[in-house]
């Protein structure tokens, strides 16, 4: 097996590992087990297991959040990209429930793993950055009020966005994703002034 798909499946093998045991049960030997590759494997390309644990909760998180990142590049009018924001976060909290607990894998170990933890921050950073951008120019055009602080409604989406996921993973029988998701969203467009479009 060639050095870049040795590495790559070691990643993949550790996110399966962290979903189906928790992060005490991604064990080296579960790990290198599920890539087919020999345990002196993680070492070599990563220096230790936790470096490879690091490495595999931050490609979780980033590829989680790459379909948003992409949207929020999109060019169309604001209210039309908000709606079309909340479905693609709908369908894609619907399709990766299972990774779930990497996502929550990472959030747990940031505390404790610089590597982690200046990963999450910079991803956070872009896509604050990103929503915040895209609420600013909402902003300007008049679609939402001028009372509407882009950092902080920015900041505002994503702990909405983390605490939805918590409370899947804690099997909450409170109201459904789609439903918060929904109320945010009304909560948002309610708050534009009465002439905007």
């Amino acid at each position: 097996m060639a050095t870049a798909e040795t590495r790559d499946g070691l990643v993949r093998a550790t996110q399966e590992a962290i979903r189906q045991k928790g992060m005490s049960g991604a064990t080296a030997r579960e790990i290198a087990g599920r890539a087919s590759a020999n345990l002196a494997a993680i070492p070599y390309h990563f220096g230790s297991k936790d470096d490879l644990v690091a490495e595999a909760l931050l490609a979780e998180a980033r590829e989680l959040v790459a379909p948003v990142l992409a949207l929020l590049g999109r060019d169309e009018p604001g209210p039309e990209r908000a709606a079309a924001a909340v479905a693609l976060l709908n369908d894609l909290f619907d399709r990766s429930r299972d990774r779930v607990p990497v996502y929550l894998g990472a959030l747990a170990a940031a505390p404790h793993r610089p590597r982690v933890q200046d990963g999450l921050r910079d991803l956070w950073g872009e896509l604050r950055t990103g929503l915040a951008h895209d609420i600013e120019a909402q902003v300007a055009a008049g679609v939402l009020p001028a009372w509407v602080a882009p950092d902080a409604m920015a900041e505002l989406i994503l702990s909405v966005v983390n605490g939805v996921v918590v409370a899947s993973a804690l099997g909450d029988d409170g109201p459904a994703h789609r439903d918060v998701a929904a109320q945010f969203l009304m909560l948002l467009l309610a708050a534009r002034p009465p002439d905007a479009s």
